[in-house]
């Protein structure tokens, strides 16, 4: 009994210091969790401090180059001193040539003002659709790299009225030189591209399309239909690859190919400048017959054959310049005059293909001017290119045309699905005034 008195007793003496010490009061707690706020708010203060002197200290600015103006340049102007304009120029060329910067490209550059100084760390931009160019400083210089962006597929479909021109709207609604080039080749037959397509007029395109992160066209793929309504009313090809060719080629809904025996027109991107008929000469100065038709184009500007032939003449011919005339079927001949030179190979006796390059415009012989002067001939008589008919080239039949009709429809449901999804396009262009509903997209 005296031991657990004894006991008890030192158990209440000890409580009675602990409650005087306030271990059982709310001030122990109430302290430590003041002492973990002070520490977080002193935490936050030097992070947030850390970071604002970071942030404040490192620059980047969107600068575009000038008209004239080089990289080197830019960077000059951005305030980048010499060595590191070297430097960082010294990196960039090994992955990318800078004189391809372009007046008014977008490049992004990067200082660090830590010290004082502005030192440039770091320059970006698009190199290409598809892909850009950083240099980053190193502690030995600079180091940069080309990278590949992602890219997006889609059926891409373009159904717009030509603006300006038709080769300026296409190219600004995604489509590149190549599809504007194929559409040419497709019509190149009856339609003159200076004459008969005007603002206001409609054109369609389906065609394979990779663009990037910003919509821009990386490249593009198999362009599978053309369509154009003009004052020479609506016509439309579907590209297909008939059994036994070793390449597509243009088709209207029927099956009955895009080529005719002869061009009209054996030069692309020219302005027609004289035409088939009675005029004032412009070097002799008296009323005389053109017997042909003048297509105004700058100097080396690409001439193609009209047709399948054999070429009987090339070399100079009086007042014709550097002349090429070539033999087709059915009595049939072409000459082309004025050139500046002929394409490579090219000599009597040569075999040349619907389309093939035989020389470039030039001003040889009796000329005011580069052009092309360029005549159709039957048996001997010269007519008049701009209204020749002739008869088209391949039309489909048995299994072949059976196999295009189920590619017409494969290509006329991708018209309809791409219709849909961009109701605000301008309305489809028929295929043909009897080709089926199904093949019309976009009502």
């Amino acid at each position: 009994m005296t031991a657990f008195g004894l006991m008890a007793g030192a158990a209440v003496v000890g409580l009675a210091l602990a409650w005087n010490a306030g271990l059982f009061s709310g001030s122990a707690q109430a302290a430590a969790t003041e002492s973990a706020q002070v520490r977080e708010e002193a935490a936050k203060r030097a992070e947030l401090q850390a970071f604002t002197e970071v942030y404040l200290a490192h620059e980047a600015r969107e600068m575009r180059v000038g008209n004239g103006e080089t990289l080197a340049g830019l960077l000059s102007r951005a305030g980048a001193s010499r060595a590191e304009t070297h430097a960082a120029l010294a990196s960039i060329s090994g992955v990318y040539n800078p004189r391809q910067i372009r007046p008014g490209q977008p490049i992004s550059l990067f200082f660090d003002r830590r010290g004082g100084d502005a030192r440039l760390t770091g320059i970006a931009f698009r190199s290409e659709p598809g892909a850009s160019v950083t240099a980053n400083r190193t502690s030995t210089g600079f180091a940069a790299r080309e990278v590949q962006m992602p890219v997006t597929f889609e059926m891409a479909r373009i159904a717009a009225p030509v603006e300006t021109t038709l080769y300026g709207t296409a190219l600004r609604l995604g489509a590149t030189d190549r599809e504007v080039a194929a559409l040419a080749d497709a019509f190149a037959y009856d339609v003159d591209f200076q004459r008969d397509v005007r603002p206001g007029d409609n054109f369609e395109l389906v065609f394979e399309r990779y663009f990037d992160d910003e919509g821009n066209t990386v490249r593009t793929g198999d362009l599978l239909f053309v369509g154009l309504e003009s004052s020479r009313g609506s016509r439309a090809f579907y590209q297909f690859l008939a059994p036994g060719d070793s390449r597509p080629d243009w088709y209207d809904a029927q099956g009955h190919s895009a080529r005719r025996f002869l061009m009209k027109t054996p030069i692309n991107g020219a302005r027609l400048s004289s035409g088939f008929g009675m005029r004032r000469h412009p070097v002799l100065g008296y009323s005389a017959m053109h017997r042909g038709t003048d297509f105004a184009a700058p100097i080396g500007t690409p001439i193609l054959a009209a047709g399948e032939g054999t070429v009987v003449r090339a070399g100079p011919f009086s007042s014709f310049g550097n002349y090429v005339r070539i033999r087709h079927a059915n009595g049939y001949e072409t000459a082309y005059a004025h050139m500046s030179r002929f394409a490579g190979g090219l000599r009597a006796g040569t075999r040349v293909r619907q389309g093939q390059v035989i020389g470039y415009v030039g001003t040889t012989g009796r000329s005011t001017g580069p052009h092309l002067h360029y005549e159709v001939l039957l048996r001997g008589r010269q007519m008049n290119p701009m209204a020749l008919r002739v008869a088209n080239g391949r039309n489909l039949e048995g299994r072949a045309l059976e196999l295009f009709m189920i590619e017409r429809e494969r290509i006329d449901t991708l018209r309809q699905v791409r219709a849909r999804e961009t109701p605000d396009a301008a309305r489809a262009i028929p295929a043909s005034a009897s080709a089926p509903a199904a093949s019309i997209a976009g009502n």
